[in-house]
């Protein structure tokens, strides 16, 4: 196996083990969990993210007022992005989460998680299980 398609998949395995925070559920029936945190995987400062999530933002602002801030953690809580569950059809979450060079997102659907390929190649989306396990309040 190559290296590329080993680093590919070792990055995939990192975003099935996450959790989520918010203050409170989301309420939409189905949402995307959207950020523009480190571009590709590519940690940025954090300056140059804040910046980024605030332009994801204004994007979310035009579109909808159906959004929420939500927290991404890794369960060790060593690593977390602030991110947006939002109520968009997933054809344009997902062209958004492209916009902003992510190589993922969540989708919620009937209270299950799905972590869906964005920029990733040969990686097939995947039902991760009951959401109500991967959230916290």
């Amino acid at each position: 196996m190559n290296q590329r398609k080993c680093k590919t998949k070792s990055l995939w395995r990192k975003y099935q083990n996450i959790t989520f925070e918010a203050r409170q559920h989301p309420v939409y029936h189905c949402f995307a969990i959207l950020t523009a945190f480190n571009p590709r995987s590519i940690v940025l400062t954090h300056s140059d993210n804040v910046k980024r999530n605030i332009a994801l933002e204004k994007h979310l602002i035009m579109l909808t007022d159906a959004w929420m801030p939500i927290s991404c953690r890794s369960l060790d809580r060593c690593w977390t992005e602030p991110s947006f569950a939002v109520d968009l059809p997933y054809k344009q979450a997902f062209e958004l989460a492209a916009m902003f060079e992510q190589n993922a997102i969540y989708w919620v659907e009937n209270n299950r998680l799905y972590l869906v390929p964005v920029l990733l190649k040969g990686i097939e989306t995947q039902n991760l299980g009951k959401w109500s396990t991967f959230f916290y309040t």
